[in-house]
């Protein structure tokens, strides 16, 4: 084979010799028509349709983007409300319970105010009904003093005492001493 290649080379074969790398003519107007008819095809008919769904798919985003901006702001509104009516909550709460406490010690100081005054009615009434058994218990014992200093008196002197005498001389020895 390389001495059939070497012969036509040798030869010259009178034409001359054609480039495979380089195209030749019809080829190049087969290309560039081939080619003007895609370019045409692509800017006209496929590329605005791809643009168009692109330019939607930008708006789109913009959109979303705006509205996670308005949700966000919407968001910060709603926090700073919730915390402010939790501040006015826990401010009325605090309110509430100090008036309660307020309400409640005053109860308790009329409530302790009633308690002291109906003790000190019960004590006052004790008192009166221990002096009036003491009171009776003296009364009681002056008469058996006296009766038992006349008996006495009666067997030291060897004689009978008047009974008023030694009731009287009784009642003055037992008499309560006023201070």
């Amino acid at each position: 084979m390389l001495a059939t290649i070497m012969s036509i080379a040798a030869d010259g074969g009178g034409e001359t010799p054609v480039n495979p790398v380089l195209p030749t003519m019809p080829e190049l107007l087969w290309g560039t028509g081939l080619f003007l008819a895609l370019w045409i095809l692509m800017r006209y008919v496929l590329l605005p349709p791809v643009r168009a769904v692109m330019r939607q798919r930008d708006e789109q985003r913009l959109s979303d983007e705006e509205g996670a901006e308005r949700a966000k702001v919407e968001a910060e509104k709603v926090r700073r409300d919730y915390d402010a009516t939790l501040a006015e909550a826990r401010a009325h709460a605090s309110t509430t319970v100090d008036e309660a406490r307020a309400r409640g010690e005053a109860r308790r100081a009329e409530l302790t105010a009633a308690a002291e005054s109906d003790a000190a009615q019960i004590r006052q009434a004790a008192l009166a009904e221990v002096e009036a058994e003491r009171a009776d218990v003296l009364l009681g014992a002056r008469s058996q003093v006296a009766e038992l200093a006349g008996t006495a008196a009666s067997k030291v002197l060897g004689r009978t005492v008047d009974p008023a005498v030694a009731q009287r001389i009784a009642e003055t020895y037992l008499a309560p001493s006023e201070n």
